[in-house]
């Protein structure tokens, strides 16, 4: 541990910040908001943006020490379900409007850094998508039809080109930049939304896990270890990590680990040989690969997914496999630090934000999304909590379906394991027939 987080990359390369103290006593106030991740965070912020100021965040560690302060960092106006999906579940107008809000965030984020004067980069622009499949046809519709739809500033890379300009690897084909997100430092930009809503009158208490949740009556109660706190509303923003405090938010999500690792430095010259960007990359599998050069030449690397919560104790051999699989270039580096973080990923695979009963309010199923889905719900719930905004009433249709309890923990990870296999299936067809490697 490292002042109360894990040893990781982000917190040795964190922006200085005091532990908070814990809720001890009684206290009254007008929105409770458990979880200190981004979605906590971003719903206290916009609640005080919005004079809602009489707000007290309880988070059960620090403040970014889950999954918001561990992620890849990507920023991004897409869902981590596809648009194709969307539209067939809610039409293209609904469709844009719930893009339209992403495109909002990002925006949003990029203006908080700068008004609130949070270090959370370098931040390059430009996400890349790698294709992993032979078939430049289907990657240029989809550019096409994001360009005209959604007005997304996104680009089809030629094959040579991204080769030559991107990523030099046999295991992609042709691939797409989405010139308009960018990635930040994850756990900085947690701590400095954090100092903000501080700033504006907010209230944080670390190391304060919630216990219980009552909603009966005109008053609302949260209780602690040591403490409670009585409510007009609450929200509930613990994602993943907990499984208790309200069953039915718990049942509509199943718990994923996802594996990030960090690298040493690299040489100049030899990681300017295969990663040749600082834009961050992901393939197009179901179980992808994302990753991104860091500015002192290390290599951060995310992906895989299970429902198992046990950390592999080889976790960081196996991320450095999935790195030369793609760059055998990198087999000599070594891997520094490697970790994991637990999210909430319902069946829909959209986020899920609204009020579960009078004064109950919710937000989560961030696994997959990316960042700016965690500012999409925090803006939604602070609209509706301060002004009714009826915004929040987009992801009605997303709702909080059971996932199957133990059985669909099995059957979730049986998926995983069939999506590997098609990806290998499909891996080895299409490299057979441009003739290249496995």
């Amino acid at each position: 541990m490292s002042d109360g987080y894990l040893d990781i990359h982000y917190a040795r390369t964190r922006t200085a910040d005091a532990p908070r103290p814990m809720l001890d006593g009684h206290i009254k106030t007008q929105v409770c908001v458990i979880g200190g991740g981004l979605a906590g965070l971003n719903t206290a912020l916009g609640l005080a943006e919005r004079g809602v100021t009489d707000v007290v965040l309880l988070e059960g560690e620090r403040v970014g020490w889950g999954a918001s302060g561990r992620n890849g960092g990507f920023v991004g106006a897409s869902y981590a379900v596809g648009t194709d999906t969307l539209i067939g579940k809610v039409g293209l107008d609904h469709t844009k409007r719930l893009i339209g809000l992403g495109q909002q965030a990002v925006s949003l984020i990029l203006e908080r850094m700068k008004r609130y004067g949070i270090d959370c980069g370098p931040n390059p622009h430009g996400h890349v998508a790698a294709s992993w499949y032979d078939n430049p046809d289907a990657m240029k519709e989809w550019v096409d039809f994001e360009r005209e739809n959604f007005g997304e500033n996104i680009d089809f890379i030629p094959r040579e080109q991204l080769r030559e300009d991107y990523a030099a690897s046999d295991m992609y084909f042709d691939g797409a930049i989405d010139h308009s997100s960018f990635w930040f430092h994850p756990l900085n930009y947690c701590l400095g939304v954090a100092r903000a809503a501080e700033s504006l009158g907010v209230t944080i208490h670390e190391h304060s896990p919630a216990r219980s949740v009552m909603t009966e009556g005109r008053s609302c109660m949260v209780t602690t270890d040591m403490g409670i706190v009585e409510a007009d509303k609450i929200v509930v923003t613990a994602g993943g990590y907990d499984r208790s405090l309200v069953v039915e938010l718990a049942a509509a999500f199943q718990r994923v680990a996802t594996y990030v690792m960090v690298t040493e430095p690299i040489d100049e010259t030899l990681i300017s040989s295969v990663i040749k960007t600082h834009c961050a990359i992901h393939d197009d599998r179901f179980s992808l690969d994302y990753y991104r050069r860091l500015e002192d030449n290390r290599v951060l690397w995310g992906g895989r997914g299970t429902t198992r919560m046990a950390e592999p104790g080889n976790l960081g051999q196996l991320m450095h496999g999935d790195m030369t699989r793609v760059y055998p270039e990198l087999a000599s580096v070594k891997v520094e630090t490697a970790w994991s973080g637990i999210m909430s990923y319902p069946m829909h695979r959209m986020i899920q934000v609204g009020e579960l009963r009078p004064g109950l309010w919710y937000g989560q199923g961030f696994g997959g999304q990316g960042m700016a889905q965690t500012t999409v719900a925090g803006e939604a719930l602070a609209g509706a909590i301060a002004q009714g905004d009826d915004t929040i009433d987009l992801f009605a249709p997303f709702g909080l379906n059971w996932t199957g309890g133990p059985v669909g923990k099995l059957y979730g990870e049986a998926f995983r394991l069939y999506v590997r296999a098609y990806d290998q299936v499909t891996t080895a067809r299409d490299r057979r027939g441009a003739g290249r490697r496995k």
